[in-house]
C-alpha cells in the first residue's frame, strides 16, 4: 500500500508564525518562537523570532528531531521536524517527518494586549434576546465606518463622535475568549456582550458575546473600588473576527520579541 504523501505547504506558510520544541524520550523543552520563511516539499527554512536560535538548540548536532506547531484560522497544527542545517544566528533548516496532528484550538494561544474594550452584562440573560442584540450589533458595525483611533500611550484609544474616549486596558486575549477586569461579580454561565477595538488599518470592531466561566475579586489593589477578573469564552463571534483576533495576536507576538530583543542588545561604546 502506497504511503499518502502530505502537502506540509497546505498547513505551514511563508510569515506564518510557529512554536518549536525540542523532542527528547517522548517529552519536550520550553518553546521556542519562530516564523515560516519558506516550505518546499518536504522541507523548511524557519526564522528563531526574539534573541535567535537558544544555546539548547544550537549545541545539537544536525538530526536532532523537533516538533513543530502552528495555526491558522481554522485550528491547530503539529507535526515533527527533523533539523537539516542551522542556516545563521537566527534561521534553521528542517525537514518534515510523520503525519500531521489537527486539532481545532483557536484559543490555543494566548497574549497579554492593550485595548479598547466595552462590556455589557444584560439583566436578562435570554439566549435567544442576546443573540439577536449581537446580530443588531454585527449589523450596524458592518453599515458603520471605521471607528477613530489614535495613540494613548503605547496602545491605542477610541475617539467616539462626540469626543467620548475609550481608553485601553490590559486584557488576556486568544480566538477563544478573554480574561479582564470588570467592575461587578459576573454569575457563572451568564452572557456578556463584549466589543473589541483593533488597531487594525483600517480599525475593526469585534462584536462577540462571551460566556463568564470564572469570576474572582482582586484583592491585593491600589485602587479603593471593588475590582474583579473575570475569564469568559466566546459563545459568539464571526468567524472572520475570530481570524483577524488571531491574526492580530500574532503580529502583536512579533512587536513584543521584536522590542525584547532590542532592549537585550549591548549598549553601542
Amino acid at each position: 500500500m502506497t504511503k499518502k504523501k502530505i502537502d506540509y505547504a497546505q498547513y505551514f506558510k511563508k510569515g506564518q508564525q510557529v512554536k518549536l520544541a525540542i523532542v527528547s524520550s517522548g517529552t519536550m523543552s520550553r518553546e521556542i518562537n519562530g516564523e515560516v520563511c519558506e516550505v518546499a516539499g518536504s522541507t523548511a527554512r524557519i526564522e528563531i523570532l526574539g534573541e535567535g536560535i537558544p544555546e539548547a538548540l544550537s549545541a545539537r548536532k544536525p538530526g536532532i528531531r523537533l516538533s513543530l506547531a502552528g495555526w491558522s484560522g481554522w485550528g491547530f497544527y503539529q507535526t515533527d521536524v527533523i533539523i537539516e542545517q542551522i542556516v545563521s544566528a537566527k534561521e534553521i533548516a528542517v525537514s518534515f517527518v510523520g503525519g500531521i496532528e489537527e486539532k481545532q484550538r483557536r484559543e490555543y494561544f494566548r497574549l497579554d494586549v492593550s485595548l479598547p474594550v466595552i462590556t455589557d452584562h444584560p439583566e436578562v440573560q435570554s439566549p435567544a434576546g442576546i443573540r439577536d442584540q449581537w446580530t443588531a450589533a454585527r449589523t450596524k458595525t458592518m453599515s458603520s465606518p471605521p471607528p477613530r483611533m489614535a495613540a494613548a500611550g503605547r496602545s491605542h484609544k477610541v475617539v467616539l463622535p462626540g469626543g467620548r474616549e475609550i481608553q485601553p486596558q490590559n486584557i488576556n486575549l486568544s480566538g477563544g475568549g478573554l480574561r479582564l477586569r470588570v467592575a461587578a461579580a459576573i454569575g457563572l454561565g451568564n452572557l456578556v456582550h463584549v466589543a473589541l477595538y483593533l488597531p487594525l488599518a483600517p480599525p475593526r470592531v469585534i462584536n462577540s458575546v462571551a460566556e463568564v466561566l470564572r469570576c474572582n475579586e482582586l484583592t491585593l489593589r491600589v485602587e479603593k473600588e471593588s475590582v474583579f477578573i473575570a475569564a469568559m469564552k466566546f459563545t459568539h463571534i464571526d468567524e472572520q473576527d475570530r481570524e483577524a483576533i488571531i491574526a492580530y495576536l500574532f503580529a502583536e507576538q512579533r512587536l513584543q520579541l521584536k522590542a525584547e530583543a532590542e532592549r537585550d542588545l549591548p549598549s553601542p561604546r
